[in-house]
């Protein structure tokens, strides 16, 4: 007497590797790609930043110009200058440029160099900062 085997056919079991196989394929094609999505996302911001002094009151007018080079829009909330913070409210979209002046209280010599810093985060949530030296310089 010969006992019965029992198991899964070949043809059974192919399909059986084949549907995992294509299932962590997925699962792995879908976490890279989550992976990969963020490093795509570039942040560029440009400054461009002018200090203008009048000599006789020692006031200064701040003339900035801010672009947006990367891929993700950019929120800018404050510029400091030798660590006078002023806050602002510019949100730079990608491929924009904005220009602005402010006028800063305080005493500014011409020639002297400034510390300017514009601080901000991206749509993202990660925090951005960028740093220039200014030579400034007097109104004539």
């Amino acid at each position: 007497m010969r006992a019965k085997k029992k198991g899964v056919s070949s043809i059974l079991g192919t399909v059986i590797v084949l549907a995992i196989t294509i299932a962590l394929g997925g699962i792995l094609y879908a976490y890279v790609n989550g992976m990969f999505n963020n490093i795509s996302q570039v942040t560029e911001v440009n400054a461009q930043v002018e200090l203008v002094v009048n000599p006789t009151t020692g006031e200064a007018v701040l003339q900035y110009t801010l672009s947006n080079s990367g891929t993700i829009a950019v929120n800018i909330t404050s510029i400091s200058v030798n660590g006078k913070t002023i806050p602002v409210s510019i949100e730079l979209q990608p491929g924009t440029t904005v220009q602005n002046t402010t006028v800063l209280q305080g005493s500014y010599v011409a020639g002297q160099y400034y510390t300017v810093i514009i601080s901000g985060h991206t749509a993202t949530g990660k925090p951005l900062s960028v740093a220039e030296n200014v030579l400034a310089t007097d109104i004539g």
